[in-house]
C-alpha cells in the first residue's frame, strides 16, 4: 500500500481532511434520508502545512490500518462529486433540454450524473459502496449549502425540504436502475417523470438526454476502479 498516496488523497486541500475528521460511519438507507451537516465546497483550512501534516498523522495513529483504503474511498467519493458539479454546464444544461434555470433543475441534473457515478462504483463491492456513500453525502452537503443561500434559513425549513427531496431521490435511483436495463422507452419514461415532472418535453429532447445517458453509463463501465478513484479519468463530456 502506498503510504505517499494516502496522504495525497487526505490532504486535498484541506477540505477533506476536515470531512475525515468529522464524518461517521455511513448506513445508505439513513444517509439518503439526511442532509450533510458539513460541505467540502464551503470549507477552507486555516492550518499551516505542518499542522495539517500533525493532524493526519495522529488520525492515521487512531484507526486500524486496514480502514486506510476506506477513508481513501470515502475521500474519493467527495473529489468525484466535485469534480461532477465543477465540470458540468448546468446553464448549457437548461438551454439544450429546455429546463428552467431554478433550483429543482440543477438538484434533478445533479441527481443523474451521482446516479450514473453510483451505478458504476456499486460493481466495485464493499470499497465501491463506500466511495458511493462519500459521493452522496457530498450531494446532500452542497444541497443544504445551496438551500440556504437562496433563503432556506429556516433549520426546521430546510430539513423539511431536504427530506422531501431525499424521498423523491430515493425513489428517482430506484427507477433509474430499472431503466437503465431496459428499453429506450423505459428509461424516456423514467426520465420525463423525473427531470420533466411529466409536464411537456419534447421527442427529440428525450431522444438526446437518453442518449447522454448511456454514452457517460457506457464510458463509465471501460473505467476500472483504480481509473475511477483517481477522479482525474471520470470526464463529462460537453453537451
Amino acid at each position: 500500500m502506498n503510504i505517499t498516496r494516502i496522504f495525497s488523497v487526505l490532504r486535498q486541500g484541506g477540505r477533506y481532511l476536515h470531512f475525515l475528521k468529522t464524518s461517521k460511519s455511513l448506513n445508505y438507507p439513513e444517509l439518503v434520508k439526511t442532509a450533510g451537516i458539513c460541505s467540502t465546497r464551503h470549507y477552507t483550512s486555516s492550518n499551516t502545512d505542518q499542522k495539517e501534516d500533525s493532524v493526519i498523522v495522529k488520525l492515521l495513529k487512531k484507526i486500524p490500518f486496514l480502514q486506510i483504503d476506506s477513508l481513501r474511498a470515502k475521500a474519493a467519493g467527495y473529489m468525484l462529486y466535485e469534480n461532477t458539479v465543477d465540470n458540468l454546464n448546468y446553464l448549457k444544461f437548461f438551454e439544450k433540454f429546455a429546463l428552467p434555470d431554478t433550483f429543482y433543475s440543477w438538484f434533478v441534473i445533479t441527481e443523474l450524473h451521482v446516479w450514473m457515478l453510483s451505478a458504476r462504483v456499486m460493481a466495485d463491492g464493499s470499497s465501491g459502496q463506500i466511495l458511493r456513500n462519500g459521493v452522496i453525502e457530498a450531494l446532500w452537503a452542497d444541497t443544504t449549502q445551496r438551500m440556504k443561500k437562496i433563503g432556506a434559513v429556516n433549520p426546521s425549513e430546510t430539513r423539511k425540504s431536504t427530506q422531501e427531496l431525499s424521498e423523491q431521490f430515493q425513489a428517482a435511483l430506484v427507477a433509474y436502475d430499472e431503466a437503465i436495463n431496459s428499453d429506450d422507452i423505459v428509461l424516456a419514461g423514467a426520465l420525463w417523470r423525473r427531470i420533466y415532472q411529466k409536464e411537456y418535453a419534447s421527442p427529440q429532447h428525450l431522444e438526446s438526454l437518453i442518449n447522454y445517458v448511456r454514452k457517460h453509463i457506457s464510458t463509465l463501465d471501460q473505467l476500472n476502479k483504480e481509473q475511477i478513484a483517481s477522479v482525474k479519468a471520470v470526464v463529462w463530456d460537453p453537451l
